[in-house]
């Protein structure tokens, strides 16, 4: 037998005045609507829980009627696939910059800074000039002279040929 105030689905109370509160059940019903439990909140709690439940409707309504619109902008269908809202948007690539400034090859896995800007170097060249500034910062830091005072196209190409 249980003790009053209590039974399956209500939270045990600690004090006479207490009132019983329902605890979730797993289908994620409230003990008011499962069958054979205790009934009924107080009239606060009821009218408390039809406003929220009427925010949240409102709340899915706005996200909806906006993901549409986002999903119309773009010219989607709204549903998956690439027409609708993707979280990992692909960047769209720049054209190749014709040809690597120390090599002029003109096509390469990807193109890298070099001591003119941004994707102006090849793969090679760009690996290349990155382990020479590497290089060079390194000796500076350690308070000797550098081998290399400074890294510009002709040095590139001339350390490139060495290289090889």
């Amino acid at each position: 037998m249980l003790p009053p105030g209590s039974g399956p689905g209500i939270a045990p109370s600690s004090s006479a005045g207490h009132v019983p509160v329902p605890l979730a059940s797993p289908s994620g019903l409230g003990a008011a609507q499962i069958p054979g439990t205790a009934t009924g909140l107080g009239g606060a709690q009821d009218q408390d829980r039809s406003t929220a439940e009427a925010d949240m409707e409102l709340i899915r309504t706005k996200r909806a009627l906006t993901t549409m619109a986002a999903a119309a902008a773009l010219g989607g269908n709204g549903g998956g696939g690439n027409g609708g809202k993707n979280k990992y948007r692909k960047r769209s690539r720049a054209t190749p910059p014709g040809k690597c400034h120390s090599c002029n090859i003109r096509e390469t896995p990807e193109w890298r800074r070099g001591p003119d800007g941004a994707r102006t170097l090849c793969n090679a060249c760009g690996l290349h000039y990155a382990k020479l500034v590497r290089k060079r910062e390194k000796a500076l830091a350690n308070g000797e002279t550098p081998s290399i005072q400074r890294i510009d196209m002709e040095m590139l190409r001339a350390s490139a040929r060495a290289a090889d």
